[in-house]
């Protein structure tokens, strides 16, 4: 067991970096694995046998490491930073805007889904569902509007009929 020159943490044999400070305990010499050369996974997941933990492989010794780890504690590469991913979840304004507005359903369903689907989705629902009704409403106006013509007319007609 080595300690850290720098805190006195318990390291194992193996750690040329510090896992509580990050101090180099020896000098780190680059290492080169066959199988990080030849395209490993970063990331390994859980043996058939049973449940671990995902496990991440350092890119350059092919050491593996806990898979929140900033550095490799073997060689201290340096992990590139996880982008934060936005949760797919629809606005309920922009939901509404595109009731009102199906055009704009209509642009942010084509911008949106190959990034966002579900949100794309919602919104395109919203414009199709806006369409739907705008012309069930056109349909029953020209409905009422026959009623109302039709009515006009037979009152007219009875009206000249009793003039007679």
């Amino acid at each position: 067991m080595k300690t850290c020159p720098n805190c006195q943490a318990a390291l194992g044999d193996t750690d040329r970096f510090c896992h509580v400070c990050g101090a180099a305990v020896e000098p780190a010499a680059p290492e080169q694995n066959t199988a990080a050369q030849q395209g490993a996974p970063v990331y390994g997941s859980a043996p058939q046998g049973g449940y671990q933990a995902p496990v991440k492989y350092c890119e350059h010794c092919g050491n593996p490491c806990d898979i929140h780890a900033a550095v490799c504690l073997k060689c201290g590469c340096a992990f590139a930073p996880q982008k934060a991913i936005k949760p797919d979840v629809p606005s309920m304004w922009l939901r509404v805007a595109c009731f009102f507005i199906p055009v704009l359903g209509l642009v942010l369903y084509l911008v949106e889904r190959d990034e966002h689907p579900i949100s794309a989705k919602a919104y395109g629902m919203a414009a199709l569902i806006s369409v739907i009704v705008y012309i069930v409403c056109i349909i029953l106006w020209v409905i009422f509007m026959f009623v109302l013509v039709g009515i006009g007319a037979t009152s007219g007609i009875m009206y000249y009929a009793s003039m007679l």
